[in-house]
């Protein structure tokens, strides 16, 4: 993938406001969802050849604010139901979540989801485009009972809940920085997404860190030793499938080079010092791979209807 490449693009980036709390720019945003206006190339999830890096995703900045928009109401609203904020949480929300520790680091997150779901949602209208219609959530996965549930304990079984925690900022982390590619002909939203995107990716760790308080087999990021938190044959496997991956790309004068990562393994600090293999799962483990926007809505179906 590009992202090396987006990174050092983001070092040119004039920071000295905060793009979370100013006021959206109407002007700039009133073209963002004309065709060809933000037509980039996609972060590929995989390249075979540099020569593949020609493939383009056609969507447009509103598509990419659109799609962030989604999983933000998704995962809001699945935070404020376990807090009882919304109807179809726990019974008692208080002894679901065990200890005032839990419960005050998903209240925190929740706050969070419903700030970014406000500021996506004020980009959106301030591109002069309608909100989309709220969908109904089943966090089950059974789709109001239309198929069998992935997850029927959701808001009885704080270990379930911690699942799908984490299975959705995982898949907003890699989201967002997919849809970082269509953003980054705009310093304003590319700064305010990657700030986003920061904070999601604060949240994985968290619930991962909570669920390895809790007896997990999980790191504080991806890694393939991870126990797998998504039933075998379910499209929600879609999150986790690319996580191995070790080709990373960067754009040097023009064109896309790979890294070799395989054949130059700069660091080896084990001791002793690992096997080549050993230290390549530690590249994969580095890079959080990014997801296209129809992997992130079959992720998005799954829980809604």
């Amino acid at each position: 993938m590009d992202f090396l490449h987006l990174l050092a693009r983001l070092a040119t980036l004039d920071t000295d406001n905060t793009a979370l709390t100013q006021a959206p720019r109407r002007a700039a945003l009133s073209r963002l969802g004309q065709a060809g206006t933000a037509i980039l190339p996609a972060l590929l999830t995989s390249l075979a050849t540099p020569a593949e890096a020609g493939k383009k995703d056609v969507r447009t900045r509103l598509d990419a604010l659109k799609l962030i928009l989604k999983l933000e109401n998704l995962q809001n609203v699945f935070y404020s139901r376990a807090l009882g904020l919304l109807p179809g949480g726990p019974a008692n929300p208080t002894a679901f979540f065990g200890t005032t520790a839990i419960k005050a680091a998903i209240q925190t997150m929740q706050s969070h989801q419903a700030q970014h779901a406000a500021l996506y949602g004020q980009l959106v209208t301030n591109a002069g485009s309608t909100l989309d219609a709220m969908p109904n959530y089943d966090f089950t996965g059974s789709r109001n009972g239309a198929q069998a549930s992935v997850y029927p304990d959701v808001y009885t079984n704080l270990d379930t809940f911690l699942k799908i925690a984490q299975l959705l900022e995982d898949a907003s982390v890699q989201t967002y920085k997919g849809q970082a590619a269509f953003l980054q002909s705009d310093n304003y939203l590319l700064e305010t997404t990657v700030r986003a995107h920061s904070t999601e990716a604060r949240h994985a760790a968290q619930i991962r860190t909570m669920r390895r308080q809790r007896g997990a087999t999980v790191k504080s990021w991806v890694s393939a030793t991870d126990t797998a938190i998504v039933p075998t044959g379910s499209s929600l496997n879609v999150v986790y499938t690319t996580e191995t991956n070790i080709s990373q790309y960067v754009t040097l004068n023009g064109a896309v080079t790979r890294v070799p990562f395989d054949s130059t393994l700069p660091i080896n600090v084990g001791t002793p010092a690992l096997s080549a293999s050993a230290l390549l799962a530690k590249v994969a483990e580095a890079f959080d791979e990014p997801i296209e926007a129809v992997t992130a809505e079959s992720v998005l179906q799954v829980f809604t209807y």
